[in-house]
């Protein structure tokens, strides 16, 4: 009995040495934000720790942002999180402006936004961008010390973990605000012109065992298995790939409104 309650009594210890410690991740992106920082959006050498007392960002070229959680007011996640904080910038609220590389590209960047206030009651946002291994933990960590929900656009849902609190938006995802029509009007008058499109494409629903594996359509990465893909009609290579894995490929025929499952049983 004594030694299961010194069993017991060192696991709790454990946890709470974990708990004051955080969450570290050393692969993440600083795309734009509050720092005045020139280090290069494409570089992943930069370090986020979160813990309940503070969120840290210590970037490559030595700055470094610390942001009580109690001062988080809103996180995002993808499209939202580029828009959001890119909304800021065009106020001139943020110093350093907001890389749009990959904006409209087709493959994935999960970009992870964090607005708050400042000790002077101004205004600060930042915008990250996580790898494919880690952004679902950051996101989990920074909403576990904010108690913050994540705002994120319909499109993007499918992304963000289940045990994430959502908070889904209507806006148009992805949206440059400064583009215009030659008429003058903006984008949102659209929808009804590209609403058919929508509709002729088929759904494929991928999953993988193991889950998480990178899923290529036509060699061009489109997201995290399991993932639900719309696709034009015709045919498509379906590429499943997961380091350490043997990659997992299949030729499919899309047909207009079809749902197709496919299922990669990834072998080592």
């Amino acid at each position: 009995m004594q030694t299961l309650k010194r069993l017991l009594a060192l696991l709790v210890c454990s946890a709470f040495v974990a708990w004051a410690q955080g969450n570290s991740f050393d692969k993440v992106r600083y795309n734009g934000g509050s720092v005045d920082s020139k280090v290069d959006p494409k570089d992943w050498n930069n370090h986020l720790t979160v813990t309940s007392d503070l969120i840290t960002l210590a970037l490559k070229d030595g700055k470094k942002l610390e942001i009580p959680p109690k001062s988080v007011t809103s996180l995002s996640y993808g499209q939202e999180a580029h828009r959001r904080v890119g909304t800021m910038v065009a106020l001139a609220i943020l110093v350093a402006p907001v890389a749009l590389f990959g904006l409209f590209h087709k493959t994935r960047l999960h970009y992870i936004g964090i607005q708050y206030t400042t000790p002077d009651n101004k205004t600060g946002g930042i915008l990250l961008q996580g790898d494919k291994d880690n952004y679902r933990a950051i996101l989990v960590s920074l909403q576990g010390v904010t108690g913050v929900p994540v705002a994120v656009g319909e499109k993007d849902r499918e992304f963000v973990p289940v045990t994430v609190r959502e908070e889904v938006t209507k806006g148009d995802e992805g949206k440059d605000a400064k583009e215009k029509t030659a008429g003058g009007k903006s984008a949102e008058s659209k929808p009804t012109e590209t609403a058919p499109a929508e509709s002729a494409k088929g759904t494929v629903n991928v999953s993988s065992s193991p889950t998480g594996a990178d899923v290529l359509v036509d060699g061009e990465f489109v997201g995290d298995s399991p993932a639900s893909l719309k696709l034009t009609p015709g045919k498509h290579a379906v590429t499943v790939k997961m380091s350490g894995y043997k990659d997992w490929s299949k030729e499919i025929t899309v047909q207009s409104g079809s749902e197709v499952q496919l299922t990669a049983n990834l072998e080592k």
